[in-house]
């Protein structure tokens, strides 16, 4: 038996053709443009950040006799999901997570019907200590926070939202 080889053809597309041309910058060039590019866009990513953050602040101490409204519990959602964005563009992994611990928290109290402001309260609290621009804390610290954060989410029983979450983990030991 024998073989007969078979002619595979490639058509020839305007993109190919670009890409094939010589020329352009290097990936480390590209990189570097994109890292500057993205930190001329910090002031306003803290401005971001720093509304969402005043917001989530005045609706969970806006509480009435420790609960929320459903409603505030939306914008709650809303306004921590924009933190999680700004946060992870402009590279602060503790808030980024913190966030995110408390995306999870408030949708897990809307699910269930819950209305409880204190878990939300404990989120924006450790939230404001890892805000740019405040005081500068370690990875330990910061480790630290976020693991009794996990011990609210753990109360409560609520799952990580996002794929990529931190797992809850015991709190780290704090030399002192």
């Amino acid at each position: 038996m024998t073989r007969v080889a078979k002619k595979i053809h490639f058509p020839v597309t305007r993109l190919a053709e670009l890409a094939a041309r010589p020329g352009g910058v290097t990936r480390t060039t590209a990189l570097e443009e994109a890292a500057k590019s993205v930190q001329s866009m910090l002031d306003i990513g803290l401005e971001t950040t720093n509304y969402a953050m005043a917001s989530i602040e005045a609706i969970a101490y806006s509480a009435k006799n420790g609960r929320l409204e459903a409603e505030n519990m939306q914008n709650v959602l809303r306004q921590a999901d924009h933190i999680v964005t700004m946060a992870a563009t402009f590279g602060f992994a503790g808030l980024e997570e913190a966030s995110k611990s408390l995306c999870d928290v408030a949708d897990g109290l809307l699910s269930r019907g819950l209305s409880d402001a204190a878990p939300v309260i404990v989120h924006v609290q450790s939230m404001r200590l890892m805000m740019p621009g405040g005081a500068e804390l370690g990875e330990v610290e910061v480790a630290y926070i976020l693991a009794e954060l996990a011990k609210v989410r753990m109360h409560y029983e609520f799952a990580r939202l996002s794929a990529g979450a931190a797992a809850d983990t015991d709190p780290p030991e704090i030399a002192g």
